[in-house]
């Protein structure tokens, strides 16, 4: 991995776990199955169409090459990375750029602490499950970061960061990554 590369992985550790002032530049694209939330402020519960289990399932098993090829075709394999979030996997997909482009998916924490820690967020709806969605510029990198509620206790995280990305397409592009992860997860 490329010094970039491990630092673009930091970058979206850091937007993932801090509590600092983040913001989304304008909404996510609509597609089907997808509402979007009409408040940035924290709703009372959110909304979980068909509540999922997390237990024994393992991250790298959340996204194929096949819900990634919009993207690119892995520039490497997928590898858990632990020591950067727990429980999360990171892709490395050539999008034709020399660093490609990095999709991380993770089994979450608690939505309610996402939309405090990410309190520039804002909520949109899919598949039935609230989403907390964040968009970050750092450098030329933008990074995303979609948390989709699966249960009382935990989400489905799914990151991305690309050179020069538009949050709107990036959100848009995400939406199918995240409708995909949540169909690997067995139902509670």
């Amino acid at each position: 991995m490329t010094s970039s590369r491990s630092a673009l992985v930091m970058a979206l550790a850091l937007l993932l776990s801090a509590g600092c002032s983040y913001s989304v530049n304008g909404d996510a694209l609509p597609q089907a199955g997808v509402a979007t939330g009409t408040s940035a402020t924290p709703s009372a519960a959110p909304r979980i169409a068909k509540p999922r289990t997390v237990v024994g399932v393992e991250p790298c098993s959340l996204l194929t090459a096949d819900d990634l090829k919009s993207i690119g075709p892995y520039k490497k394999e997928p590898a858990r990375k632990d020591d950067v979030i727990q429980e999360s996997c990171q892709y490395v997909l050539d999008d034709g750029s020399q660093p490609g482009r990095t999709v991380v998916v993770a089994l979450y924490q608690k939505y309610e602490q996402v939309q405090v820690r990410q309190a520039k967020g804002h909520e949109v709806v899919v598949e039935g499950h609230s989403t907390w969605t964040l968009c970050e510029l750092s450098g030329g990198e933008m990074a995303c970061t979609a948390t989709m509620v699966v249960n009382a206790n935990r989400t489905v995280l799914v990151a991305m960061a690309q050179a020069g990305g538009v949050p709107e397409q990036m959100l848009a592009g995400m939406q199918p990554l995240l409708k995909a992860a949540l169909n690997r997860l067995p139902l509670a």
